[in-house]
């Protein structure tokens, strides 16, 4: 029997190392968590009824039975995965923290201030352009990347961490080019060009509430981190829904925006896909992602429901998704759709709050950039004005780009998956089948990208354009096929609230202010959940 006992610990050790070379190590498993684990749970409590009843094998032995060959699987799963990433993974050759190459657990571990764009930035200073972060993980901020990933001929393809909420899955998350390319087409009609001019005269409405009330603090601290906050939702509300959250009228926040940051915070310690959907499936360790997923499934219903009084007052986002389900019932209920809905309310609120947050900030700083701001707005602005008479102002746009270029609203990046055969970045060769990411934050502040890189230079954008050695490096909406779709009416937003705030108001830093909270209490949770940052807006002089 003993014999009989090590036999078979034997045959567990090489199951478990054959099912880590010939499954684990081939294919995707992201998805399946939970399925092996209820499948192992299983077969030591049917192992357990086999050896009680059939063999009569005492429930002490038995247990110790069955803990013994799963440990020997496991033993020999994991003695293979840990040989194989320590001698034989060919991402071995780039450079990085050793213990990353063990686990992909070890950049989660050094995450908990969520401040993974200051983690990875050290990182490159200290290992260069290509730099190992995990198991099979890369941060790469060679401009060379760029065209190679995102490119319109590029074979690169989106990295688990889309499937996180699957069957969830937007536009955005969606992994299938096919389907993405589907699913554009839908959202096209809704960044239209006929679309965005409707659009901005909703969005007027929001700028002149949010100017009216800046004056109301007559040159006293305002926290200008809450209430772009509020205008940025409040704007959404209206474009996404037809629906006026009445933030800026209150001054309060809704509490979907405690659920929002709550929901993506769960994002911000980079778990590997197959841990996130694992705790997401345990009753109350995702409660802030499920509640939110709730708040948009009760906006979508309204708006299903309130369709056709909507519909007749104008356009809105969710209008042009609607329509490939007339004739549905309850189409809320398509997980596309719902998921859809929730990237609408994420890109549409957090990423434009941070950015008007971050160029005021700079603005702040330096009175001459608002009034070089101010001379060229006001012969453009004379009289009923829109977003088509600034649209080129080259200094605004500069400004905007600088914001966008050294705080950008995704900060580390998105994750991608090299092809099969590989891909070359530069001169350097990347195996297939690696995810990596390229973290748009690190490379804005790459002086090999940038002159002067940690500085505010709109002029960079327009008349000192030395001051840019990589074009291709500056990709704050991405780039290519799975570019942001809502780009333009992001750039109509932040021109023209900017152009309003800066014609009414001169801009400084309150006192005692020195933007600290809002460098580094900020958190990366894919978008940024902002610190504070008090500024002091007075009636500037009329000329």
């Amino acid at each position: 029997m003993e014999n009989s006992q090590r036999l078979s610990c034997v045959f567990a050790v090489a199951g478990g190392i054959a099912s880590h070379v010939l499954y684990f190590n081939r294919f995707e498993c992201h998805m399946y968590g939970i399925l092996y684990l209820n499948t192992l749970f299983l077969s030591c409590a049917g192992s357990l009824v086999l050896l009680t009843k059939l063999y009569e094998t005492s429930l002490v032995d038995a247990i110790g039975t069955i803990l013994t060959f799963a440990g020997c699987y496991l033993l020999g799963a994991y003695s293979s995965l840990l040989i194989y990433r320590i001698f034989v993974n060919p991402l071995n050759r780039f450079p990085g923290p050793w213990p990353a190459r063990l686990s992909s657990l070890y950049m989660p571990t050094k995450l908990g201030n969520s401040d993974l764009y200051y983690k990875l930035q050290a990182l490159h200073q200290k290992y260069g352009r290509i730099v190992r972060i995990g198991a099979n993980d890369l941060s790469i901020i060679d401009p060379d990347v760029m065209e190679t990933s995102f490119g319109v001929h590029s074979k690169v393809t989106k990295g688990d961490f889309y499937d996180m909420e699957a069957p969830f899955t937007s536009l955005q998350t969606t992994r299938s080019k096919t389907e993405h390319d589907k699913r554009r087409k839908v959202w096209a009609p809704a960044f239209s060009d006929k679309a965005l001019r409707d659009y901005e005269v909703k969005v007027e409405v929001f700028n002149d509430k949010i100017v009216r009330r800046f004056a109301e603090f007559q040159g006293g601290p305002v926290n200008v981190t809450k209430w772009f906050n509020l205008y940025s939702f409040d704007v959404m509300g209206r474009l996404a829904f037809g629906k006026d959250y009445g933030m800026l009228d209150s001054g309060e926040k809704h509490h979907a925006l405690e659920l929002l940051s709550e929901s993506m915070q769960a994002l911000a310690l980079m778990l590997p896909a197959w841990i996130f959907r694992i705790l997401v499936a345990i009753p109350g360790l995702a409660a802030g992602i499920h509640k939110f997923s709730k708040f948009c499934l009760d906006e979508l219903t309204w708006r299903v429901e309130n369709a056709r009084e909507l519909d007749e007052k104008g356009t809105d986002i969710t209008s042009s998704l609607l329509k490939v389900y007339e004739g549905i019932d309850r189409p809320q209920q398509d997980p596309l759709l719902l998921a859809d809905t929730k990237l609408i309310i994420v890109a549409g609120s957090d990423t434009t709050a941070a950015t008007f947050t971050y160029l005021f900030y700079h603005l702040a700083q330096d009175p001459s950039q608002v009034k070089r701001l101010r001379d060229e707005l006001r012969p453009l602005t004379q009289g009923e004005w829109s977003d088509k008479e600034i649209r080129q102002a080259q200094h605004l746009n500069g400004a905007i780009n600088e914001a966008l270029r050294m705080h950008p609203p995704v900060p580390s990046g998105v994750a991608r998956l090299t092809p099969k055969e590989g891909m070359r970045v530069g001169n350097t060769y990347v195996p297939g089948n690696a995810t990596f990411i390229v973290p748009q934050y690190v490379m804005g502040r790459d002086e090999s990208s940038y002159q002067n890189a940690n500085a505010f230079v709109p002029e960079r954008w327009y008349s000192k354009p030395e001051m840019i050695k990589h074009k291709e490096a500056y990709a704050p909406f991405s780039t290519g096929p799975y570019g942001c779709i809502g780009k333009n009416l992001a750039l109509i937003e932040l021109r023209t609230l900017t152009a309003r705030l800066i014609l009414e108001f001169d801009v400084k830093l309150a006192p005692g202010e020195d933007g600290h909270r809002l460098l580094y209490e900020t958190l990366d949770h894919f978008t940024v959940d902002l610190g504070g940052l008090d500024l002091v807006f007075t009636q500037a002089a009329i000329e």
